[in-house]
């Protein structure tokens, strides 16, 4: 529910702080006070399209800030984590500006989002009604699922089942179309990946191959080096000039006095092991260089070869690990197109079998549909009775298409309305009444009131073309949506006021010349006073007040009562 707005500089409202109740929140006041700015802030925060001019005279950007209990509603959580919002409480906070040179920002929990996204989240939020333009009802794509809604323990299960057979026949339909071209593609197709694989069979490559190929054509490229390097380290160590014979004297004259004394002993210890080691290197370097043999044409082969290799990585990838997975890949691809025809007619009669399942699933779930349908248009119809409208007729149109496999079935359900006897149903969205509209909102509400997953609903000036006992039912109506809802309603009708749980009084004054408009909650006589102003009485001690109160003790007992 929305607990508390915030309203900075947005037309005649230069600060509003206002925390709203659970239940029915009623707002009144006199014609022009500014009620229409509320319901304009309010749209500003759900992500509708701004204009300039809601910015205060002399200010350079408007702002308003929104916070929403979102206890208990996983669907909304669910919303925030497809956008990547993190939510860690039962809080959530939207916040959008405007400026004067055209700029919009938007915020959700501190975090900056576009536009489209805060409209998105805010959708699950708040649904407002009236002569605005947020409403989900005027969408025909919203239709079905308020169907849906309304008898979803038997329709969810078939849902579901004609959504998991669409998708798998769209699954097998697209392998079926991908894999599988004409005869003569099909062979030059197969020409082509035999020649590929092929190449890289014949070319009989190992993952290690280059880093080796590498390594050894840095060796022969550096042979002269390496020639001399290792000739001249084993001339030192054991050539005329090797100082091994020297090393061997020293630890021969060291052994006759090792017995004598311990640094003797451990030097001579040090040198023979020295003498030995040496001695090893000595004969390593002789392999060494025995051993290293340079060879011009095997330099060459090498070259060659990594050539090769360089072209292939041009061809198939950009390492020998990746050639080898483009022979893996061609080796599945040329098995499927030479086995083909075999796939195709498995995959065809699987979609043959598909298609029969589908259609058996979605007649069943077409029939469920329009038998919910059937009775929500009737219940609906019997509340716009109560409404004040006993002429109208709420109906249901269904364009049934089987022409293709839909995830949702063959349906288009759109909800239709006639208001007099005789006149044809049309679509909800060709109603030009904003009165018309908000009542049909009303009946529709308390109908599907426990389906309803939006938590708040705002109606603005639902009261246009009622009076009297219609007015008493519209107000039971909203007694009984808030219930299981928070329900925002902006009224002219003392009958409809004084069902609210909360009453706020939107007030307009002007101090330094400047006009400004304000949002108050009443205590419980201002609460009279205010719906006897509403009667037109201007005394407080009026009889107007006693029927003000009458009004407020007859309904407290219908809420208990219902």
């Amino acid at each position: 529910m929305l607990e508390r707005l915030v309203i900075n500089n947005v037309a005649l409202i230069s600060k509003l702080d206002v925390e709203l109740q659970s239940g029915l929140n009623i707002l009144t006041g006199e014609t022009g006070a500014g009620k229409s700015i509320i319901i304009d802030s309010v749209n500003l925060v759900l992500g509708e399209r701004a204009s300039r001019e809601l910015i205060a005279t002399g200010q350079q950007k408007a702002r308003v800030e929104a916070v929403f209990s979102i206890e208990g509603k996983q669907e909304i959580r669910d919303t925030l984590a497809e956008f990547g919002i993190d939510c860690y409480d039962d809080e959530l906070f939207l916040m959008r500006e405007i400026t004067a040179s055209g700029k919009s920002l938007c915020r959700i929990n501190g975090e900056m989002v576009p536009l489209n996204v805060l409209h998105e989240v805010a959708d699950s939020l708040v649904d407002i009604h009236g002569q605005h333009a947020h409403q989900s009802l005027l969408d025909p794509k919203n239709h079905m699922s308020m169907v849906d809604e309304f008898d979803s323990q038997e329709i969810n299960p078939l849902r579901d089942k004609v959504n998991g057979i669409a998708k798998e026949y769209h699954e097998t339909e697209k392998r079926l179309n991908s894999g599988f071209v004409s005869a003569s593609e099909r062979e030059r197709r197969i020409e082509i990946l035999n020649f590929q694989i092929n190449e890289i069979e014949k070319a009989n490559l190992s993952e290690d191959e280059e880093k080796l190929i590498s390594e050894e054509i840095s060796l022969l490229s550096n042979a002269e080096k390496i020639n001399d390097s290792l000739e001249n380290a084993a001339d030192l160590i054991g050539g005329e000039r090797s100082s091994l014979n020297g090393l061997r004297l020293a630890a021969d004259f060291m052994s006759k006095i090792s017995g004598l004394s311990p640094d003797y002993e451990d030097i001579y210890s040090r040198l023979e092991n020295l003498y030995y080691e040496l001695e090893d290197c000595s004969y390593v370097l002789r392999d060494l260089r025995a051993d290293f043999e340079y060879s011009p044409e095997r330099l060459n082969e090498l070259e060659i070869r990594l050539d090769y290799i360089n072209s292939l990585k041009r061809k198939y990838g950009g390492s020998i690990k990746e050639i080898l997975e483009f022979k893996e890949n061609a080796c599945k691809e040329l098995d499927e197109l030479v086995s083909s025809d075999e796939i195709r007619i498995k995959l065809s009669d699987k979609l043959n079998r598909l298609t029969e399942e589908y259609n058996k699933a979605a007649n069943e779930l077409t029939a469920h549909r329009e038998k919910a349908a059937s009775v929500l248009s009737e219940r609906i119809s019997k509340q716009l009775a109560d409404l004040g409208m006993k002429q109208a007729v709420f109906a249901y149109s269904n364009n049934v298409s089987a022409e293709r496999v839909k995830n949702n079935g063959n349906d288009s359900i759109e909800f239709m309305f006639s208001a007099n006897t005789g006149e044809p149903c049309k679509p909800l969205s060709k109603i030009a009444s904003g009165g018309e509209m908000s009542r049909i909102m009303l009946a529709i509400k308390t109908v599907c009131a426990d389906a309803d997953r939006i938590p708040t609903l705002i109606f603005d000036e639902i009261d246009t073309g009622i009076s009297g006992i219609t007015s008493i039912k519209v107000g039971e109506k909203m007694a009984k949506i808030a219930k299981s809802h928070q329900v925002v309603c902006i009224t002219h009708l003392p009958q409809i006021a004084a069902f609210g749980d909360a009453h706020f009084l939107v007030e307009k004054s002007t101090v330094d010349s400047e006009t400004h408009t304000s949002l108050r909650i009443l205590s419980d006589s201002e609460r009279r006073i205010e719906l006897a102003r509403i009667m037109g009485s201007t005394n407080p001690d009026d009889s107007a007040v006693k029927y003000a109160d009458e009004m407020i003790k007859s309904a407290a007992a219908y809420k208990k009562r219902d």
